[in-house]
């Protein structure tokens, strides 16, 4: 059921959770199915998400996005922000590497792989088998077979409304604040939480609690426990708060395949179910190690039509003829990237991509085709017959223990402690990057696929990496997993070290994030642990 203002908490719960968004929800769910009692309190009032207006939070520099960008409250949670792209993680980032340090978790990848179906399902993807089109080379220096899949219904909290509503087992709170996380004497397990609902104070109880709230508002509440309980802090993690990381991503390429033809192999695609799926290029493992690389993949994106670089006399036609009938301000919605931005467009330079094409008319009808495919469905490639797209890059970055967050002393009238955040992008992350553009490059010239087109010279490369380093939306390590507490704040079961009953959930307990973005395995591992608790809960049970 969903509480409205007023209601009295239900008295007899086995698991409190604390967040509604993706993983809050699917580890409720979960639970529900094992037999278990949950309450869910949720910071946000109801279904309809609405921007964040958070405890206060300092951002240290220009790298990391605003609360308000990476974070709603509301049944769903920041699944309302969310695109809906599904990325398995690749089996070694579970694995130690000597050239990423603290790298390595200390679960396999195979100990996650099971859930990966359930969590799919969950998050409304696809989950069977899909095909994969094979560029035909022995080259293996770059995998030609990474995919992501995306999600029907990327926004969770109404695609789930209606079946918590119905819920008997699972009962959500919205507008309930956690405040504090209350210890026993011994400090050895959480008692309760305390609370502010609809502007009033109140405790809930349970036998296990799990933050599920997000990396920053996880680590917020769990050094706010270490900063109220001194007589036990030795026994929090000095990783806590500690390696925060995210993905870098940008342009600073295009890509031009010598066979137009080959780009539909990198495309969106939809299977006979109407999912949509695509294939990305991904730098080997073994060539990784030996250059020292970070986990990165590639995709095309298709250039604007109103960008001339884009070189075709077809599209250059479809932009005129819509720019000048005031169509394509009304059609366009300002998503579509360009190489040098839209200020710098030329019109005459449309009239050249004209001029020098003479397959323009036979091109025509496709690149009109395609446009028109555009506007109802949200994963189409515009396909150039001239065979240049945008390269994005999604690359790993490094577990640096200087970038963390802190807690500031709380702000008059808020009811939780402020955060101060210090997210911070090393050279390793953007030499990463810039070697595994130049790798890509050589493979494909040598395979004679295509070359990449830099946007900008040699000299200006890192700065442009650099500049669009920025992120704060995937919220990776801050409460890391390690059998050790000197290591990591979570044990292999996403359980505090030293607390009995507190575990956390989300992507925070990633020690590394690989290039995947970070849903669907911080939903797998949630199914995971939902498993863990529910046999912790009968054990203990029955004993």
């Amino acid at each position: 059921m969903i509480l409205a203002d007023g209601d009295t908490f239900p008295t007899e719960n086995d698991v409190c959770i604390v967040g509604a968004g993706p993983v809050g929800l699917a580890l409720a769910l979960r639970l529900e199915t094992l037999g278990l009692n949950v309450i869910v309190l949720e910071r946000g009032s109801g279904e309809t998400s609405t921007p964040d207006v958070p405890a206060d939070t300092e951002f240290r520099n220009g790298h990391h996005a605003l609360s308000e960008a990476v974070s709603r409250p509301g049944i769903g949670g920041t699944s309302a922000l969310w695109g809906g792209r599904c990325v398995e993680l690749d089996d070694l980032d579970f694995q130690p590497r000597a050239h990423v340090p603290y790298s390595g978790w200390p679960i396999s990848h195979d100990e996650v792989r099971p859930y990966y179906k359930e969590a799919y399902k969950f998050l409304t993807c696809r989950t069977g088998a899909l095909r994969s089109e094979s560029l035909g080379l022995p080259d293996s220096a770059v995998v030609v077979d990474a995919i992501e899949r995306w999600s029907k219904h990327p926004a969770l909290g109404p695609h789930y409304s209606q079946r918590l509503a119905r819920s008997r087992n699972v009962t959500v709170v919205p507008s309930a604040t956690v405040t504090s996380i209350d210890l026993d004497a011994q400090g050895d397990q959480v008692q309760s939480l305390a609370l502010k609902h609809a502007g009033r104070a109140a405790k809930v109880s349970a036998k296990v609690f799990i933050l599920a709230g997000g990396g920053l508002e996880n680590a917020r509440l769990l050094l706010s426990l270490q900063a109220a309980r001194p007589d036990v802090a030795a026994r929090f993690s000095a990783s806590l708060g500690r390696f925060y990381q995210g993905h870098l991503t940008g342009y600073i390429a295009m890509l031009k395949f010598a066979d137009p033809r080959k780009a539909r192999s990198l495309s969106f695609r939809t299977d006979d179910e109407g999912y949509s799926y695509r294939q990305r290029l991904q730098i080997a493992p073994e060539l990784q190690a030996d250059k020292k690389l970070l986990n990165t993949v590639f995709w095309i994106d298709a250039l604007s039509i109103a960008d001339p670089v884009h070189g075709s006399g077809a599209l250059s036609l479809c932009y005129l003829f819509l720019a000048a009938s005031g169509l394509y301000r009304r059609m366009s919605k300002g998503l579509a990237p360009t190489a040098r931005g839209l200020g710098n467009i030329d019109k005459q330079q449309h009239w050249r991509n004209i001029r020098q094409n003479a397959r323009w008319p036979v091109e025509l009808w496709q690149a009109t085709r395609d446009l028109l495919k555009r506007r109802t469905k949200p994963h189409q490639t515009l396909f150039n017959p001239k065979g240049r797209y945008l390269l994005r890059y999604h690359a790993e970055q490094v577990p640096n223990p200087e970038s963390r967050v802190l807690l500031k002393p709380q702000s008059p009238g808020s009811s939780q402690a402020a955060l101060s955040v210090d997210y911070r992008v090393v050279d390793q992350d953007i030499d990463s990057v810039l070697t595994s553009h130049d790798l890509l490059d050589a493979w494909l010239r040598r395979n004679r696929i295509g070359r990449l087109e830099y946007i900008h010279p040699l000299a200006e490369r890192r700065q442009a990496v650099m500049a669009q380093a920025f992120d704060g939306y995937h919220q990776i390590g801050l409460s890391r997993m390690a059998d050790n507490p000197n290591d990591g704040a979570v044990d292999r079961n996403c359980k505090l070290h030293g607390v009995a009953n507190l575990y956390v959930a989300g992507s925070g307990v990633f020690p590394t994030g690989g290039h995947a973005n970070p849903t669907l395995p911080a939903v797998a591992l949630a199914l995971r642990l939902a498993e863990h608790v529910a046999k912790t809960l009968k054990r203990s049970t029955v004993s």
